[in-house]
């Protein structure tokens, strides 16, 4: 079992980063044997779409793929390879910049890929992902965040993994996220119910 999470703040070891990792504890709690791996967006270089290149994104030659050669490529080539998608984020205004700019670009790539040929698969389909979010001034302002984040999924038809406790559809924590205690706990569960999730899968 391969589970990757994906930290959109642009400070490096932060909350969002804090929060993935007691994730992948939960992870390991289901299967010992998991592997995990957490990306920090701060880290790459990842520019927007710039809709503009001189052919299209996600063509014959390359479905799905994108033309604007960064560190993109790495981060989609780990989200095809995993089974299972962590993406935790702060609410900014209302997504941080590098994470907005790979949302739009998988987006755009999938749009343009699905315009030239609609039975094409996108390869994140029926991937189970879980949203963690963080806000200064409160978890509960970073419920726009968690819509945003499940309709990008459900745009590539992944399989956002809901938990029990409010809001439901992922995890809201207060900065910073090392003193909530509550969060901490529920990020912990959103790992294991991913995890169990793919386990019932196979």
């Amino acid at each position: 079992m391969k589970i990757l999470g994906i930290s959109g703040s642009h400070r490096k070891g932060c909350s969002s980063f804090v929060l993935l990792g007691e994730a992948m504890k939960g992870v390991k709690d289901v299967d010992a044997l998991a592997e995990t791996k957490i990306i920090e967006l701060a880290t790459l270089k990842i520019g927007p779409c710039i809709a503009i290149c001189p052919e299209p994104c996600g063509g014959k030659e390359e479905p799905f793929g994108c033309n604007v050669k960064d560190d993109l490529q790495m981060v989609f080539n780990d989200i095809q390879s995993a089974d299972g998608i962590l993406i935790a984020s702060p609410r900014y205004f209302i997504v941080p910049s590098k994470l907005q700019a790979l949302i739009e670009r998988l987006y755009c790539s999938n749009y343009i890929t699905k315009y030239h040929n609609p039975s094409a698969i996108n390869p994140l389909a029926d991937k189970p992902v879980g949203f963690i979010t963080v806000s200064a001034s409160g978890g509960y302002s970073t419920i726009p965040l968690l819509e945003h984040l499940e309709k990008f999924c459900l745009w590539l038809n992944m399989s956002p993994v809901t938990i029990k406790s409010f809001p439901f559809r992922g995890v809201v924590a207060t900065d910073p996220a090392s003193k909530d205690t509550k969060a901490l706990q529920h990020a912990r569960t959103l790992g294991q119910t991913l995890a169990k999730a793919l386990k019932e899968k196979r």
